[in-house]
């Protein structure tokens, strides 16, 4: 008897930031949480990119959206 193989809880999260004919993307390891969102790893993400997030996020089909602006100076 073998065990079965153990799930890969390492997930690749994508940041995808659009901003007038550019495309910012940012990627990172991420481990699931009950298949949610963790809203302040998305707001540090999205602050590393030099963006701020102007509404709350909002979650359609397993996907997280926000509409960002560019902080001030970068």
């Amino acid at each position: 008897m073998s065990d079965p193989a153990q799930p890969d809880l390492d997930v690749n999260t994508e940041l995808l930031v659009l901003e007038d004919n550019e495309t910012h993307v940012l990627t990172w390891d991420a481990e699931p949480r009950d298949g949610g969102f963790d809203v302040h790893v998305l707001n540090d993400r999205v602050d590393a990119l030099g963006f701020m997030v102007l509404a709350d996020w909002q979650f359609l089909d397993g996907k997280a959206y926000a509409v960002v602006e560019r902080r001030p100076g970068r």
